[in-house]
């Protein structure tokens, strides 16, 4: 055994392409992993505070994921209506859709009429209206009649934004006494706010994860998408590093080697197992490139440590090699292995999500994305990112599944090739 992984480790070192892809591949997915880039297919661009044309256009178009939604009847269009508005949509868990009724004339009847239909053709958790005196009741501390909230779900999150709405009308309270006595007093009051709302820290969510689902950051989404781009250059070298192994059983057999190892009364099983060996050498070491090369990485941005992240390239390198290795000398063919190499590796790479996320994928592509190994692999990150530690649990399950119906798959394709030309042992 240990002869044979000697003679292939040799002959993998005399094939000096073998170095393109073991070394480029890593600088490529370091320079990938170094630039910092927004990338705008994971972006959660929702809106927190929208704009409607006129008051008659619909807001059940505008929740997604769930959000809690506030159609809002500004009478007032006041500097301090607007930055109540802005503050309740920066606390990020409503979404605001406004509509300007400033120059409408509004009456008891006219309010009527369109919470009526809000309740009945549309979606929402609550409605709001602000009466165009907002500025002058919450000046002369009227609170209870500055804003007219209307309940129109039994959504729990309506506690939630009352509270919210509480919150920001007790700021403008305790700031009243801060201010000088003149006619301009509420935009006054509302200066002094936005002077200390700029001196507040900036509330960042870092993620949020449960048992069903997780959400990353921006900051994440980013990190995300570069390592989803990394392991996709580190496939492809993964999977010719296999193919060579492969390439290399398949001239054994031609030139006659594979018969004399035989006739040596060698167990063809050992052979084999030879080549699984030199897999996993030459995966390590791609994998120790990796790790040199990631010195230049500075790994908080990567968001997770240089072990984690080697030993996740090691995982996925494994299976890649090993499987493009049995494809390659089942086929017994270099050129049709090389074709079924980089058909692996492009057909991973296209629907694991390492390009661009699946969310809004058919069910179908989403099934087909749950046999690529890459698919695990990007959830593992995620599940780091957010302190999952069953992450690691989870990448060394799948990767122990994928190598045991690969090989298993495998000996049984090897045995039928043995039995055609490559001679029973």
């Amino acid at each position: 055994m240990k002869t044979l992984v000697k003679s292939s480790i040799k002959l993998l070192i005399r094939t000096k392409i073998i170095w393109l892809f073991i070394v480029l591949m890593p600088i490529l997915s370091t320079v990938i992993l170094k630039s910092n880039t927004t990338y705008t297919a994971y972006m959660d661009d929702v809106e927190r505070l929208i704009e409607l044309n006129d008051a008659d256009e619909k807001v059940a178009y505008n929740a997604e994921k769930g959000d809690y939604v506030v159609k809002v009847y500004d009478a007032s269009d006041s500097e301090m209506s607007n930055y109540l508005l802005d503050r309740m949509a920066n606390s990020g868990m409503f979404i605001l859709c406004r509509a300007d009724i400033s120059k409408e004339e509004v009456t008891d009847e006219f309010l009527k009429n369109r919470i009526d239909l809000d309740g009945h053709e549309d979606r929402m958790g609550s409605a709001l209206y602000i009466p165009a005196d907002f500025d002058k009741k919450v000046m002369n501390g009227e609170y209870t009649s500055a804003l007219i909230l209307y309940e129109l779900s039994d959504d729990a999150r309506t506690e939630a934004f009352i509270n919210e709405i509480n919150l920001q009308l007790s700021r403008m309270d305790a700031f009243k006494g801060y201010i000088a006595e003149s006619d301009s007093k509420a935009e006054e009051m509302v200066d002094s706010l936005k002077s200390v709302d700029e001196m507040s820290p900036e509330k960042e969510i870092v993620s949020v994860s449960s048992s069903n689902e997780r959400h990353l950051s921006q900051e994440q989404t980013n990190q995300k998408a570069q390592m989803g781009y990394a392991f996709a250059f580190l496939t492809l070298g993964f999977v010719f590093a296999g193919f060579f192994v492969a390439n290399g059983a398949i001239k054994e057999q031609k030139n006659g080697v594979f018969t004399r190892i035989t006739l040596s009364k060698t167990n063809t099983l050992y052979y084999f197992a030879s080549k699984f060996i030199s897999t996993l050498l030459v995966s390590f070491v791609m994998t120790g490139i990796v790790g040199i090369c990631s010195l230049m990485l500075d790994m908080e941005d990567l968001g997770m440590n240089r072990i984690t992240f080697l030993f996740l390239i090691f995982m996925m390198g494994l299976i890649f090699s090993t499987i493009s290795m049995f494809m390659g000398i089942m086929f017994n063919d270099v050129f049709s292995a090389s074709i079924a190499s980089f058909t692996l590796w492009c057909m991973s790479s296209l629907f694991s999500g390492a390009y661009f996320p699946l969310d809004s994928a058919s069910d179908g592509i989403k099934i087909l994305s749950s046999l690529m190994p890459q698919k695990w692999f990007l959830d593992g990150t995620e599940m780091i990112f957010v302190g999952d530690n069953k992450a690691f649990g989870m990448v060394l399950c799948i990767t122990v599944a994928y190598l045991a119906v690969t090989l298993s798959i495998g000996s049984i394709g090897l045995k039928v090739r043995r039995s055609e030309e490559w001679g029973v042992s």
